[in-house]
This record gives C-alpha cells, structure tokens and sequence, in this order.
C-alpha cells in the first residue's frame, strides 16, 4: 500500500479529531474509525494505518512499565496504580511484569525514562564505584 502526504495528513487530522488536551479518548476512537470504515477503497485503509502508527507511538511513549522480581499482589498494584493515577501515562496503561533477575527492588519504564530501584541496579553502581569506572 503506497501511502501518501493526502493520508497522512488526514490521520494527523483524524487524531486531533479524537483528541482531547492531547490525549485520545477512546469512545472517538471508536466513532471516528467506525465512520472512516464506511468509506470504501484503499485511501480510507491507508488513513486507518496511519493513524494507527500514531497511536502506537502515543501508546508506547506513554504507557508505563512496572517490573520487579516477585509478582506484586493486587494491594501493591493499586497503590504503585494511584500514584500514576493523575497522569496522561495512566490513561495509556500500565504494565506489572515479573523479571527476578531484578532480585529486589522495582524497575519503573515510561517512554524512553527509566526510574531503575532494583538490587541489581545497586550492585552494579557500587562495582563501578569500587572498580573506579
């Protein structure tokens, strides 16, 4: 599928269309790509895709990864949940994965920032320290 500036520009304007305060609200979403499906042919197909590329891209920069080494009981959850509550990541999601190569501690990814709080994060600064890197 070839896609053209014409498409992309109308995904850009799809997006602003769902958009509120820069944050997609799901129920336009769904409207507005119900009303583009009516379309027929290949340029409504093209605008779906790219506007599905920019919500990927919103989704991931947004979205917000928690990993620790034991899974977190649903209290703890709920508590690291409301801390994000308030954000424009929240509305994106959050993620609680398990690694127990962590050891101990939490690993909080949003984007490309990373709040790393684990044992083995700790490790490795203090062998860097003690090393003289």
């Amino acid at each position: 599928m070839k896609l053209t500036r014409q498409h992309r520009r109308n995904a850009r304007l799809l997006w602003q269309s769902v958009s509120i305060n820069g944050a997609p609200d799901a129920d336009r979403i769904r409207e507005a790509v119900q009303a583009v499906r009516q379309l027929e042919g290949r340029a409504a197909e093209a605008v779906l895709w790219c506007f599905a590329q920019r919500l990927e891209v919103y989704i991931r920069a947004n979205q917000i990864g928690v990993v620790s080494a034991d899974r977190l009981s649903a209290r703890q959850q709920e508590q690291l949940s409301g801390l994000f509550r308030e954000t424009e990541a929240a509305k994106a999601g959050i993620n609680f994965s398990v690694d127990p190569a962590v050891i101990g501690g939490l690993r909080v990814e949003k984007g490309y920032q990373v709040t790393d709080a684990t044992l083995v994060r700790q490790l490795e600064i203090l062998k860097n320290k003690l090393l003289g890197k």
